[in-house]
């Protein structure tokens, strides 16, 4: 548990990097870092590790003052990771990796090994072991930074912006691959972002500073996106911010219809009626959609509109489904299980009818009906698992 107790850093002359913040960041969660450019977030992340002095104000891990540790040893507990990863240049990737495991004294057969098996982890082929940063793509440094982060196995780890360096399609890839690790590993996270959408698909907590260094609101993602804490936070988010609720909705609740899902071997008159009609085949994979007032015969010989996107039904949030079916020719989204098979199709207004987190029992200042008086923005609430994330950013 990282906590913030009423947190200021002011410089000499007069500038107010962070402005009396107070938050936690539980054990083993992601707490995200977002806001305006000149909002503290790197500063408070640093206060973390003591590369920043608070003026006033305590950062406490697990009840501990950290200015009660030498920072040589108290970072050497945390791992650290930054935007285009920092490597050495003249060291080969597996002892940019245990940089930490020298510093702690491991020798080196021990330090190389674990070396080796992070780079699995992340996703990186153990041949490249002994390139050089410079014969490495953005992404893949990214990833080395990641690992070398991991190397000592720490409790904490701080992320200021670490995927912002990289494309769309590559940073995709690495936010899911980070998801991935961080269900097995269980870290304490403290992630820096200017992204929204990455900070809601990455955070089970979000906290959104604003220009001046202050704290505006601290709340699990679904909760931020429908309940922001002024118009700031509003403004922030962006206008489609009912859009990135669905991502919180499950569909595991939603009805799937069947009416529309025909095997290949069907005749097109037993669609008659219909505007568009899936075919599958016989493991219920789907093959395409068919207009059947346009086809005689077997479907299995009829001109196939592509499926577009599907979604795991139950797995899958309302907003990749809502996606899938704006994908279709047939304004329908397509629910498969885990091995691609058909289980029905859903269209928009069904999608929309699914309840969307965060709408119900709230009261009119959009604080729980219960909470208690003087609860509200920027004040530490408890962690909860947040649902699934899937599709946000996408």
């Amino acid at each position: 548990m990282i906590t913030f107790e009423g947190v200021t850093k002011r410089y000499p002359d007069g500038t107010v990097a962070l402005d009396d913040v107070s938050l936690e960041c539980p054990t083993g969660r992601i707490t995200v870092f977002v806001g305006t450019s000149g909002g503290g977030k790197t500063t408070a992340l640093r206060t973390i590790n003591r590369m920043v002095e608070p003026t006033a104000g305590r950062v406490l891990i697990d009840g501990g003052d950290v200015r009660e540790r030498r920072p040589a040893e108290l970072r050497r507990g945390i791992g650290y990771v930054i935007q285009h990863a920092g490597l050495f240049p003249h060291r080969t990737i597996e002892d940019n990796i245990a940089t930490v495991p020298y510093l702690l004294r491991w020798n080196k057969k021990k330090a190389r090994a674990t070396a080796h098996e992070l780079m699995e982890r992340v996703g990186l082929d153990p041949s490249m072991a002994r390139r050089y940063p410079f014969q490495l793509s953005g992404g893949q440094q990214q990833r080395v930074g990641v690992a070398r982060a991991l190397a000592a196995d720490p409790p904490i780890m701080l992320m200021d912006e670490p995927f912002s360096a990289v494309d769309p399609v590559v940073r995709a890839e690495l936010q899911d691959e980070f998801l991935r690790l961080q269900a097995e590993l269980h870290k304490t996270i403290v992630f820096v972002t200017h992204d929204i959408d990455e900070a809601i698909k990455l955070g089970d907590r979000v906290a959104v500073f604003q220009t001046g260094g202050k704290l505006v609101q601290v709340d699990a993602p679904e909760d931020l996106l429908a309940h922001p804490a002024d118009d700031f936070v509003a403004g922030f988010i962006g206008q489609n911010r009912g859009i990135r609720t669905l991502s919180f909705a499950e569909t595991g609740g939603l009805r799937l219809r069947d009416d529309a899902v025909f095997a290949a071997s069907a005749d097109a008159r037993e669609a008659a009626g219909l505007d568009w009609a899936l075919v599958v085949d016989a493991d219920r994979r789907p093959l395409g959609w068919v207009r059947p007032a346009d086809e005689t015969g077997p479907l299995a010989e009829a001109r196939l509109a592509p499926v577009g996107a599907t979604f795991r039904a139950g797995a899958d949030s309302v907003r990749v489904a809502l996606d899938a079916a704006v994908l279709s020719p047939a304004g329908l989204a397509v629910g498969v299980d885990e091995a691609g098979r058909v289980v029905g199709t859903a269209g928009g207004a069904d999608l929309l009818a699914v309840p969307t987190h965060g709408f119900d029992g709230r009261a009119d200042d959009g604080l729980p009906a219960d909470a208690p008086e003087g609860a509200g923005a920027g004040e530490p609430a408890e962690a909860a698992k947040a649902p699934s994330k899937d599709g946000v950013g996408d």
